[in-house]
């Protein structure tokens, strides 16, 4: 059974993550690390294990084959690529890093030892998503030529960062804000249905709503296989009922409140008119969450393929830092 442990736990989906470990009887959780001592011994708790000093406890420990780390942004950068060069297995929750540049010295740690590598992007796995993928694949849009994506909610305006989450919106800890929490998300699922981005640019908050940090934003990317797309980031939505747009030569697709309007010249998908949603039968079923995935290839339940392969996780980075980048500049910006 393998042994892993917890090396940081400050993230909002850290809660998710040891639900679903205490679920599983195929791993073992050897021990969590905190720099807060208070959430060390709060998740030590509920997972039955040790709370460790430091983070060199685990990486230095030949017993513990992976490690998870589920902070702060902050908190990867440095532990990551540390982690990787321990020869530990690795999933880190999103955002990758703070930086482009931290986000290289991850891949290439991680390159360079042959671990295993998950982020926490759990898009991948949705039928929907799943169902674009295919449809892409088979050649059903045509020539692609535009997309969107929206990942909006009101976190901020709803406070639910206001107490133990505080470090989201201080952007020495957080790398960015609503823009990069939620935007890259997106980036991340555009880049899974069209592959690596080579330039960026967007339009970033210019005014705070609650916190002193981008809480919303606009992004526009350029992708080397020809598709330009475009994405919403934000923790100050009401609403974010229309997630999907793909539009191509041959089809034409838009998911509304969750359902799928799809209509193309060449796909035989029953119901595919553009004016009725599909129906959900149609669809491929849903894959397990991301951080279920990384365990069942840790466990040699899963193929390594299922994972999102790191150097999509560098370019979803590099691309959000660009895009930072191109908001100053009024530009856009190689990735």
């Amino acid at each position: 059974m393998p042994k892993i442990a917890i090396l940081t736990t400050a993230h909002i989906h850290t809660p998710n993550f040891v639900q679903r470990l205490k679920g599983r009887k195929d791993v073992e959780v050897a021990g969590v690390y905190d720099a807060d001592a208070g959430l060390a011994e709060k998740y030590s708790k509920q997972l039955g294990s040790s709370i460790l000093r430091t983070p060199e406890e685990a990486l230095g420990d030949k017993s513990i084959e992976a490690v998870v780390l589920a902070g702060t942004t902050a908190q990867h950068d440095g532990l990551g690529a540390a982690a990787a060069r321990a020869k530990k297995h690795l999933f880190i929750e999103k955002p990758l890093a703070t930086t482009g540049a931290e986000a290289v010295k991850i891949f290439n740690a991680v390159k360079e030892s042959g671990v295993i590598f998950q982020t926490g992007h759990f898009m991948r796995s949705d039928p929907v998503n799943r169902f674009i993928k295919a449809e892409i694949e088979a050649g059903n849009f045509g020539t692609i030529t535009r997309a969107r994506h929206s990942n909006c909610h009101s976190g901020a305006t709803s406070g639910w960062f206001d107490k133990e989450y505080r470090w989201f919106f201080l952007k020495d800890q957080s790398g960015g804000g609503g823009f990069y929490d939620m935007g890259c998300h997106s980036v991340d699922i555009l880049v899974y249905f069209f592959g690596p981005i080579i330039a960026a640019t967007a339009c970033i908050a210019p005014q705070s709503i609650k916190y002193q940090i981008d809480e919303y934003g606009e992004g526009m990317l350029q992708f080397k296989s020809g598709p330009v797309a475009t994405f919403a980031g934000s923790w100050v939505d009401v609403a974010n009922p229309v997630t999907h747009l793909i539009s191509g030569t041959e089809g034409h697709l838009m998911v509304m409140h969750g359902k799928i309007y799809y209509e193309s010249r060449k796909t035989k998908v029953a119901g595919a008119d553009g004016k009725t949603p599909l129906d959900p039968a149609v669809l491929p079923a849903a894959l397990p969450h991301a951080f279920d995935n990384f365990l069942d290839v840790l466990t040699g339940a899963q193929k390594p393929g299922i994972l999102i392969p790191v150097e999509d996780a560098l370019n979803v980075a590099q691309a959000m830092e660009a895009m930072y980048a191109g908001h100053k500049l009024g530009q856009w910006v190689k990735v």
